[in-house]
């Protein structure tokens, strides 16, 4: 219980500041100015229903929800963007979550939470009794040991998550009962109960019907001798795991969620529709309820062409909007007459990242020393970024100095933001060698006995206009220096694509995080970067490594936030990064739906549990969660 009682305590003392422009409580319907800007010290914010229902609002009980980009698939385990994420908190169940109330680790598919043995290795669960997959088959504790093994295996396509596993040692069922198991864990580790909220449970016979990895143990997957790409059934079976069709064909797609896909037309929506007969649907579990008949991620890039589908009233929600499009919409009275809006603070960050191993991939070795990473750092416009984001409210937004939130009791203090000095800059650059030799107005120097120029591509998201902006603010304020800079815009999936492969010099990206104690591993270890996981940039060494080995493994707070603050002083000292702000989450939901709570975990907004009220009152009008 000591592991439970410290996440809780932990996460009790986590205060989260947010901006609210306008709400049913605190506006009222027909102001569209922000006079009634105020801040609120909570971690859950609960918007008050409408007491009427505007007769021109629509009845239907389909949620449109506007999406800026698609999931790079819905694979249970093969995937790693936001939106993907996002739809399967519908479609999918863990066997533990993150309260959005609380912050805590609560129980989904399970009881209860496990007390653990008196050295924090073994976690005996109880699977729910009622727990059923869409063919009537209940799940068991095969299903979790298939989930872990296919987590595992080495050929399965999951190295940004791949690592998290590692420190799984076995899982025993109980020879009496096929919802008991027990998990063994190789070392004491912080998230030996959090890591599980992380990962849908599979069901065995859907993806593996013969049963291929049930003929493996957990310790042939610990086995360095053991070669998995020499037994052929067990790649013949994970090469159809990994396979598209996993990922994208309704037909096969299939979770514990309350809801199934019932489309994809790519390039334009996936359409979500609540299963009937759900064996949740009794449930008061907020992360069980389907309120929504249907829920569509509708997908629309152009800002202009959004804001013109919000005042027809087309989509009913969003937490995808730039700043200025929510500042144009909400000049339209009858736009804040039909929505609900805010602006709150989260745990994401933005971060401009420079590759340290470009010879990986062929490229330039133009950021293999911190000193020009450094000098990048001077010539970074930060504050300015942060006003081109956020115009009026900039001043809400907090800066990121390392890679840990201001807003965490492990935020190193003692860190200072680097200030944009264009002069320091340019006194780094020539302490690292760099000079315009030739005088064609680009920096270069010799590197590995070569004359390389100055002249880097620059990632970033073609996802939303913000993005292109601060790329190309970048550019210019790089390019009074000397630096050569080529835009390179990216959709979703060669972004990421591109990020874990290392093909590129400057990333311009952003982390989502969470309020719970952090394994550093996924992002900063050099493990993560070997195999093609998450850390982009190729930080780490040995020194580096074994912190963050002994950080997930410390369970006295004192003693944990300590290291903490000094893989911050590495980071910063390394400056892999140019860490730039905490991002604010813009959120927007149509007044015809109810029970709307923000959140600053993401993602902000519940959709399932949105309601859908009534034609002459602010009562729903579905009285259950699902049908039965």
């Amino acid at each position: 219980m000591k592991d439970s009682h410290y996440l809780t305590q932990m996460n009790l003392r986590l205060i989260f500041l947010f901006s609210i422009i306008c709400s049913a409580v605190a506006c009222s319907r027909n102001t569209g100015d922000d006079k009634h800007l105020s801040a609120k010290l909570s971690p859950v914010i609960a918007v008050e229903d409408s007491k009427t229902a505007d007769p021109s609002w629509s009845t239907s009980n389909t949620l449109v929800y506007h999406c800026i980009s698609e999931p790079d698939n819905l694979h249970p385990t093969n995937g790693n963007s936001t939106p993907r994420s996002e739809i399967l908190m519908n479609t999918q169940q863990p066997l533990l979550r993150v309260d959005f109330q609380t912050q805590q680790v609560i129980p989904c598919l399970v009881k209860s939470i496990p007390v653990p043995d008196e050295n924090n290795l073994r976690y005996k669960y109880e699977l729910l009794s009622n727990a059923r997959w869409d063919d009537g088959t209940s799940l068991s504790s095969e299903d979790v040991i298939f989930t872990a093994k296919v987590s595992r295996c080495a050929l399965t396509n999951n190295p940004g998550t791949k690592m998290y596993w590692k420190n799984l040692k076995s899982i025993l069922s109980d020879p009496g009962s096929t919802s008991v198991f027990t998990l063994i864990m190789k070392t004491h580790n912080i998230q030996n109960l959090s890591f599980l909220t992380s990962f849908s449970v599979m069901e065995r016979k859907f993806h593996d019907p013969k049963n291929i990895l049930g003929k493996y143990s957990f310790e042939q997957m610990d086995d360095s001798s053991f070669h998995a790409e020499e037994h052929k059934d067990l790649v013949d079976f994970i090469n159809t795991f990994n396979d598209d069709k996993y990922g994208r064909d309704p037909d096969f797609l299939n979770g514990l969620g309350p809801y199934k896909v019932e489309s994809w037309d790519a390039g334009q929506s996936i359409t979500l529709v609540r299963k009937t007969n759900y064996w949740g649907s009794d449930s008061k579990e907020y992360f069980l309820q389907a309120f929504p008949e249907k829920i569509i991620y509708k997908l629309n890039k152009d800002e202009n062409s959004t804001q013109l589908e919000f005042k027809k009233q087309t989509f009913d929600a969003s937490t995808n909007f730039s700043t200025s499009s929510l500042i144009a919409l909400k000049q339209d009275p009858a736009f804040n007459s039909n929505y609900n809006s805010a602006l709150t603070l989260t745990y994401n960050y933005t971060y401009v990242g420079f590759n340290e191993h470009p010879e990986t991939v062929q490229r330039p070795e133009i950021f293999t020393d911190p000193i020009t990473r450094k000098a990048l750092a001077y010539l970074t416009p930060v504050d300015q970024l942060i006003r081109l984001v956020y115009k009026d409210y900039s001043k809400d937004c907090k800066r990121m100095i390392s890679n840990v939130s201001p807003l965490k009791e492990e935020f190193n203090k003692d860190l200072k933001a680097i200030p944009y000095d264009v002069e320091e800059g340019k006194k780094l650059l020539t302490e690292g060698g760099w000079k315009d030799s030739n005088g064609d107005g680009i920096l270069d120097k010799i590197v590995q006995g070569k004359n390389t120029s100055f002249s880097v591509d620059l990632m970033f998201l073609s996802t939303a206009s913000d993005w292109k902006d601060m790329a190309t603010l970048l550019a210019q304020e790089y390019a009074k220096s000397g630096i050569e800079v080529r835009l390179v815009p990216a959709d979703l999936k060669s972004f990421s694509e591109k990020a874990r492969a290392h093909d590129y010099d400057i990333i311009l990206g952003s982390w989502g995080a969470t309020s719970l104690p952090e394994d550093y591993s996924q992002i900063w270890h050099t493990a993560s970067w070997k195999n093609h996981g998450m850390n982009y940039t190729c930080f780490g060494n040995e020194a580096s490594d074994a912190l963050i080995d002994s950080i997930k493994t410390e369970s006295q707070n004192t003693k944990r936030i300590e290291m903490v603050k000094r893989l911050q002083s590495i980071i910063y000292e390394d400056q892999p990064c140019v860490f730039l702000y905490c991002s604010l989450r813009r959120v927007v939901v149509h007044k015809r739906f109810g029970n709307l709570k923000m959140y600053a975990e993401r993602p902000g907004i519940l959709l399932n549990t949105l309601h859908l009220l009534s034609e002459n009152s602010g009562v729903a009008t579905v009285d259950n969660p699902s049908p039965h």
